[in-house]
């Protein structure tokens, strides 16, 4: 392709090559039709969906060999579930059309300092991607996702249901809108299903 392009045009069909590695089985063989350790995916699909299948082979960096892994394909279905769950919480506050303070309101310095973090992230998620490092791009992205879940979320749960507490509550459900909309952006490559079901 590359002799054929330029003898007829001058020049490379392309800029950028990326070189995927093998498929290893579990025994760090190379998997083949022709050695009969080849496993058909549609029985994966049907148990940990098209998402966590996904999850799995986004995971294996470009140009190494990725051994086959099924408890990555459970991860993979446990994240989308998670992913399903904070969108549910977050958008049970009537979504992004309910919010209407604007970013700029997010006064409380949790809130502030979750979205300087989630700002970190989309920079380095940006140059991952822009290095076609895919894989570093999802492994920092779900890195802040479970500390979001497990540190923020629990922390704002309380303040976002205060109606008491008018500026408290309206800074956390907009630094929730925000966040979650900017994790389904990074997410999307990875698990499309479950961030177009939401979005």
């Amino acid at each position: 392709t590359v002799l054929r392009s330029h003898d007829e045009f001058g020049h490379v069909p392309w800029s950028d090559v990326a070189l995927s590695g093998w498929i290893l089985d579990p025994d760090r063989k190379k998997m083949s039709k022709s050695k009969g350790n080849v496993v058909t995916p549609i029985g994966l699909l049907e148990q940990y969906g098209s998402d966590g299948v996904r999850y799995w082979a986004a995971s294996g960096r470009p140009g190494t060999d990725t051994a086959f892994d099924e408890q990555q394909m459970k991860v993979g279905r446990r994240l989308a579930i998670k992913l399903l769950n904070a969108s549910k919480f977050a958008l049970s506050f009537g979504g992004p059309d309910a919010v209407v303070e604007p970013p700029e309101r997010i006064v409380r310095p949790l809130d502030r300092s979750m979205l300087a973090a989630l700002a970190r992230l989309v920079d380095d998620a940006t140059t991952a991607f822009e290095g076609y490092d895919y894989a570093r791009a999802l492994e920092r992205t779900e890195q802040f996702f479970w500390r979001f879940c497990d540190d923020y979320l629990e922390l704002v749960k309380g303040r976002a249901y205060d109606d008491a507490d008018a500026e408290g509550s309206a800074s956390a459900r907009a630094a929730l809108t925000v966040a979650l909309s900017t994790l389904h952006r990074l997410f999307a490559p990875f698990l499309p299903f479950t961030t177009d079901e939401v979005w």
